[in-house]
């Protein structure tokens, strides 16, 4: 499996023309926390600072070495992709509480889990608060999330169904 981690200053070029557009320094998930949205190539600009992406749509490879994308224009700001307002940056993730639907702790988002084309599998925990299968794997899938909480809440799982889910292996 590959972690958000993973892919963290991967560079990023154009398949046109070899040109190198930057590095991962993030990524974005969309709404419902089911796939990469956009990278997040850092911000440039002293005063105004304006933020840098790639949409989804633009990359063509999630390589192990590299990412490529479909062009050296497909970099651009947050106001030429659709919905990137709803967007959610994975180092704003870190740190979640997960619980189960009676409100008990399990623990804590560290890292998303991604397939070889960036759809989110689960989530990795940096701490855990319970004893059994999610405290030996330190993973959740994201098929036993019920509600994906907001900044200040935590998210929710089916704890039977967390328990009894295996991620894939890579």
């Amino acid at each position: 499996m590959i972690t958000s981690r993973d892919h963290t200053g991967k560079p990023i070029f154009s398949v046109t023309d070899g040109k190198k557009l930057g590095e991962v320094k993030d990524l974005y998930l969309d709404r419902e926390m089911r796939q990469v949205a956009a990278v997040f190539l850092g911000r440039e600009g002293l005063i105004n600072r304006k933020t840098l992406m790639i949409a989804r749509s633009a990359v063509q490879v999630y390589g192990i070495d590299a990412w490529l994308a479909s062009g050296s224009d497909t970099v651009v700001g947050p106001e030429a992709i659709p919905e990137s307002e709803t967007f959610l940056l994975v180092n704003d993730l870190r740190g979640r509480e997960l619980q189960t639907e009676g409100g008990t702790k399990i623990g804590v988002i560290d890292h998303v889990i991604l397939d070889h084309e960036a759809r989110v599998m689960g989530f990795g925990l940096g701490k855990v608060y319970s004893q059994g299968p999610l405290a030996e794997r330190k993973a959740i899938a994201r098929d036993a999330i019920l509600n994906l909480g907001a900044a200040k809440e935590p998210m929710t799982i089916n704890l039977a169904q967390a328990e009894s889910l295996a991620l894939p292996s890579a």
